[in-house]
C-alpha cells in the first residue's frame, strides 16, 4: 500500500488556481495616463467588453479607464475590477483577482470589485452565489443597482461625482432625480468608498 509521501498531490481547485497567461490580463509597462495629465486616483479594469467602465468613468471623475490592463507603471496604480452580473463577466473578473493575489499584477494594489446590474430585478441565485466567490477573491465589493435611463443617457449629459459631491435634494416619496441630474445613489456611495479607499493607499505609500 502506497504511503502518504507517494501519493499524488490534490488538484488545486480552479476557483483557486493561479490563471494562466491567456486568462490573464496584460500588465503595462508604460503610463496609461496622458502625458502631462492628471493621473486617474483609482483605475477601472473591466473584466469583459460591456462591463460599464465607459459609464462607469464619466460619472466618476476620479476613476479612469485602464484599458483591460493592469496599469502597474503609473504613478496611482489603485485598481477596481469591474463586471457585468452575469456568470461569464463574474469568471472572468474572479481569473482578474487571483491574479492579483498571485501577485502578477506589477505594482498595482486591488481595492476590490464593482459589479453593475445587468437586468432589473433579483439576478438568479447561481449569480450571485458566484459573486460571493469573486467577492471573496477581491477582499472588497461594491454594487452598481439597474437605472434603465443609463441605457437612453448620452455619457457626455450624466452627473458627475467627485470629492465633495453632494446629491440634489428630492422631495420624500419623490422618484430619483434622472442620471443628468444625479449621480446614482449606489454609484456616489461605492466611489466614495473607493475613493476614500485609494486616498488610504496612497498615504500609507507615501509614509
Amino acid at each position: 500500500m502506497a504511503s502518504a509521501e507517494q501519493l499524488p498531490p490534490e488538484p488545486i481547485p480552479r476557483w483557486l488556481a493561479v490563471p494562466s497567461e491567456a486568462n490573464s490580463a496584460p500588465v503595462w509597462s508604460r503610463p496609461v495616463a496622458e502625458p502631462g495629465g492628471r493621473p486617474p486616483a483609482v483605475w477601472l479594469l473591466g473584466a469583459h467588453g460591456g462591463a460599464g467602465v465607459s459609464t462607469l468613468e464619466k460619472m466618476w471623475a476620479p476613476a479612469g479607464d485602464s484599458r483591460r490592463g493592469w496599469p502597474a507603471a503609473d504613478a496611482t496604480p489603485f485598481v477596481v475590477i469591474v463586471s457585468r452580473m452575469q456568470v461569464s463577466g463574474l469568471d472572468a473578473a474572479h481569473q482578474l483577482a487571483l491574479q492579483h493575489r498571485a501577485q502578477k499584477v506589477g505594482a498595482c494594489s486591488l481595492l476590490g470589485l464593482v459589479t453593475v446590474a445587468a437586468a432589473p430585478g433579483k439576478p438568479a441565485v447561481s449569480v450571485v452565489r458566484r459573486r460571493e466567490i469573486v467577492a471573496a477573491a477581491a477582499g472588497t465589493s461594491w454594487h452598481i443597482d439597474w437605472m434603465p435611463e443609463l441605457l437612453s443617457t448620452p455619457l457626455a449629459d450624466l452627473a458627475t461625482w467627485q470629492p465633495g459631491y453632494t446629491a440634489p435634494a428630492v422631495k420624500r416619496l419623490a422618484r430619483p432625480l434622472p442620471p443628468t441630474d444625479a449621480v446614482p445613489a449606489s454609484a456616489a456611495g461605492a466611489i466614495e468608498d473607493i475613493f476614500a479607499a485609494a486616498r488610504e493607499q496612497w498615504r500609507l505609500r507615501k509614509s
